[in-house]
């Protein structure tokens, strides 16, 4: 491969673009232009996106891990570049110097056959296309904090064999595997989040969604995320290795991918209406939509009970949730049956465990740890305590990734997933995987899930991670 010299030019960086042009838009997608109906995240979006092509459409496609200059060959037409945020790149093409860059969604300035960038303050998903004097065009998929991963090479090794999982026939008890292991194709290509969405990113992509003050009849949660706030500067830098967000409820999740795929240019995959109808299972409706809480940031104590039916647009190209068995992939890195019970192979290796995921650390203020299993009243809590255990948070992306190169899959907060449709160990629409920093060492495995099938009742420590489905 032959090196260009490269010519040395300062880099400006702009914070916005003269050719970009920007609309308004409401968490759920509906264009507001100046108007709002009320205190929502408000996203503005640029107008100049081009839709992205299918897989099908691509003559060549190409993936680079992150490294400081990239050279890229003109033969491929497609290419998807790895990236952290806060850092500059440079990009490269061989025997081409005289070509036409366009883009608008991060600022860069040309040098002779190289253009220099920042890959700027948040997670993303973003493009810049180079047009040689001959017309033909490369695009250049730049993936901020996010992994390209092609599930649909090989089978992978869904579901948990655990005998913990138990159910009455007739007078006898039989043990049955609700989610079997077994191996199973996924015919999908997924953009995933590097790391656990961390507090910077929540806060600031719903900034105006969260009140500056805290009040006393508040829910916990919401007075935790308005303090939050406080100590942060709107539009500020996100450190790549700052807390995980452990504190999300379901229904902020969906409404933080909905803005992530604004804020990127995509169509937001979920939509929401108020629902008088309190059941939270699937069998309300035939079309894969359910039933949540509502936590809004704008409403307390006081406030009647708030349902929210959740709608999925299946043909979006926004991010979404990861669903159970794309977690499970994800999470196993492709590696099938050395990753059986865990990421890191053992069973009860506390010392490779610890360099992957962090586990067993109890606050001591915590009142679980005052509850007892011989008293009724306190044994009923403890069985529905998935979540609600006090913690703490922690950095993300200082311990080792998995074989996909995703962080922190397991331990430190559980990550919200959906079900596709149907339920899996009881009438859950939804469960959190991947156990959290409370959770020991023999309960950190792949069976591990906190299901919220009560309805009326907040998990209060739950994280995230999402994707985006390309294929």
């Amino acid at each position: 491969m032959k090196l260009y010299k490269l010519c040395v030019i300062a880099i400006i960086f702009a914070e916005t673009l003269v050719f970009a042009k920007e609309s308004l838009y409401e968490v759920d997608g509906a264009k507001v232009g100046n108007k709002t109906n009320g205190p929502k995240a408000l996203i503005h979006v640029f107008s100049e996106k081009t839709p992205s092509r299918s897989i099908s459409d691509r003559s060549k496609s190409d993936i680079y891990a992150e490294q400081d200059t990239f050279f890229i060959s003109p033969k491929a037409s497609e290419l998807w570049l790895e990236m952290e945020k806060n850092s500059n790149y440079t990009i490269c093409l061989e025997n081409e110097e005289n070509g036409i860059w366009k883009g608008n969604d991060f600022p860069y300035e040309k040098d002779c056959s190289c253009i220099k960038l920042n890959s700027g303050n948040y997670v993303k998903n973003g493009k810049i296309q180079h047009i040689t004097q001959m017309g033909n065009v490369q695009t250049f998929n730049l993936l901020v904090g996010m992994k390209y991963i092609d599930l649909s090479t090989q089978e992978h090794l869904l579901g948990f064999n655990s005998s913990k999982d138990t159910y009455l026939t007739g007078k006898h008890l039989s043990i049955s595997y609700m989610d079997s292991a077994r191996y199973e194709k996924l015919y999908e290509v997924l953009l995933v989040d590097k790391y656990k969405i961390t507090e910077c990113e929540f806060v600031h992509a719903l900034w105006d969604s969260i009140p500056p003050y805290t009040q006393e009849n508040n829910y916990e949660n919401i007075n935790f995320w308005i303090e939050k706030k406080k100590n942060m500067t709107k539009n500020g830098l996100c450190d790549t290795h700052d807390s995980a967000a452990t504190r999300i409820y379901l229904y902020q999740a969906l409404i933080y991918a909905n803005i992530r795929s604004l804020r990127d240019g995509f169509k937001p995959v979920y939509s929401f209406e108020k629902s008088k109808n309190f059941s939270t299972t699937f069998k309300e409706y035939n079309d894969g939509s359910f039933n949540i809480n509502g936590a809004s940031f704008f409403r307390n104590r006081s406030d009647e009970e708030n349902f929210i039916h959740v709608k999925i647009d299946k043909k979006a190209n926004g991010y979404r949730l990861p669903y159970y068995n794309e977690w499970v992939a994800l999470a196993r890195g492709g590696e099938g049956h050395k990753n059986y019970f865990n990421i890191w192979g053992g069973i009860n290796d506390s010392i490779k465990a610890s360099q992957y995921a962090w586990f067993g650390q109890t606050d001591s203020e915590d009142p679980y740890l005052k509850m007892s299993e011989k008293d009724p009243f306190e044994r009923s809590w403890l069985k529905m305590s998935c979540g609600e255990w006090k913690q703490k948070s922690r950095p993300v992306g200082m311990l080792k990734p998995n074989a996909y190169g995703l962080y922190d899959m397991f331990g430190l907060v559980c990550e919200n997933v959906l079900m596709s449709e149907k339920s899996l160990f009881s009438v859950e629409t939804y469960s959190c995987k991947g156990g959290f920093l409370t959770t020991s060492l023999k309960d950190l495995n792949f069976g591990n899930h906190c299901d919220n099938s009560r309805g009326y009742f907040y998990t209060t420590f739950q994280g995230l991670r999402l994707v985006r489905q390309i294929k």
